[in-house]
């Protein structure tokens, strides 16, 4: 099989570029020691690649700009190709599109509203102004790639701050979401595969400190298999197979997903994440 890998921009690899392709040169050494011809480019070089040679497409690609692009101009033959695919990807993106996905599926997460500047879109609670805080306000105009891209927000004067923050920055589109307590874990997926992966967040490594808002972790325990089942539902709907995300649990193991993201590093599990992904691509 003759298989295109598009590498991530460190743009979007916010202290974790060597992370990011580090799991991408594992994935690629997988496929080739499988038989399988690999050719590789950079995500920025996208939108001048020939597709038409490729029986498959990975990519770790997440500017949106060139995204779009691609979506709206390439052939449906084309867009079959990818892992994960282009729209999915793209959905990703976009945290209030998640949210209001999750909440369709049925997936437990906490309550949240968004809205385009100050004009409020969608809430998940009846009244909108009942989501006080401590809270998290998040860019959803694009993956975060700055610390103040997600904000904790403890008490109404901070939350005010924050909107500010984005409104000066020309952020358009944002979510809050209403803090949960209970500890933090981060989950790895390879859908249509049995790799599962989760570790307490306070284990691996830290985009931007936000993990501490939560505290050392209590050991709750909790279902590990039903993360994965939602998780999975998760990536069928968005054909997002290669995945990862964020958990809370708390003391009844109860559990809110509180983001899911394309293909991730995988820097805790990398040698175990880039088989069940080699497996993937080619199925």
């Amino acid at each position: 099989m003759k298989i295109l890998g598009i590498s991530r921009g460190t743009k979007y690899s916010p202290n974790l570029a060597n992370s990011d392709a580090a799991i991408f040169s594992t994935v690629v050494k997988e496929l080739q020691e499988s038989g399988h011809e690999v050719e590789t480019i950079h995500e920025n070089e996208m939108l001048q690649q020939d597709y038409a040679a490729f029986d498959k497409v990975f990519t770790m690609a997440r500017d949106g700009e060139t995204l779009i692009a691609l979506e709206n101009n390439a052939s449906e033959e084309t867009r079959k190709k990818f892992v994960n695919s282009i729209n999915g990807t793209l959905t990703c993106t976009d945290k209030s599109v998640m949210a209001s996905l999750m909440l369709e599926e049925g997936i437990p997460q906490p309550d949240f509203c968004y809205g385009k500047k100050r004009n409020l879109v969608k809430s998940s609670v009846e009244n909108y102004t009942d989501l006080t805080t401590p809270l998290w306000l998040k860019n959803c105009d694009s993956s975060a790639i700055t610390a103040d891209d997600t904000i904790f927000c403890s008490t109404e004067e901070e939350g005010n701050k924050a909107f500010r923050n984005f409104e000066e920055r020309g952020v358009e589109t944002w979510i809050a979401q209403s803090h949960q307590n209970g500890d933090l874990i981060k989950f790895y997926g390879v859908e249509g595969t049995d790799f599962f992966h989760w570790n307490y967040a306070s284990l691996g490594h830290s985009k931007f400190g936000h993990e501490k808002v939560n505290g050392k972790e209590k050991g709750y325990q909790f279902c590990a298999d039903k993360i994965k089942r939602y998780a999975d539902k998760m990536a069928q709907k968005l054909n997002v197979p290669i995945y990862g995300g964020d958990v809370i649990i708390d003391e009844k193991g109860d559990f809110w997903f509180i983001d899911f993201n394309d293909f991730p590093s995988f820097s805790i599990c990398r040698e175990k994440a880039a088989k069940a992904i080699a497996l993937r691509i080619v199925q």
